[in-house]
Order: C-alpha cells, then structure tokens, then sequence
C-alpha cells in the first residue's frame, strides 16, 4: 500500500462526492494504481445509494 485515502462528511453523498474529486485530484506515477477502480466505484449507483451485498464486486464491472 502507497496511500490511503478517506472521505468524511456529514452525509453519504457528500463524502462520495468529496472521494470523487479526491480521487481525481491523486497523483500517483511510475505504478499502475487502484484509483481508476475506485472512480468507477464512485458512479455506481448501486453503491450510491448504498445497495450492495458482500458478492458486489463478484459483479461489478468498470
């Protein structure tokens, strides 16, 4: 592990939003990262809304 980023704020939205644009801003180079993962992560309404079981990432796709 590099990094490790986290996101607080008084509600889901906006945490995810906060996590959005942090991730956009992180710069990492010379190694391949997790970060475009993560930036799917962020638009998937099932996780959005907080929809999701343990199997999520079985499915997930980006």
């Amino acid at each position: 592990m590099i990094a490790k980023l986290i996101a607080v704020a008084e509600t889901r939205e906006e945490a995810i939003a906060k996590m959005e644009r942090a991730l956009d801003e992180f710069v990492i180079e010379g190694i391949k990262t997790t970060i475009p993962f993560h930036q799917a992560l962020m638009k998937d309404e099932r996780f959005i809304k907080g929809d999701y079981t343990v199997k999520f990432l079985e499915d997930f796709e980006f």
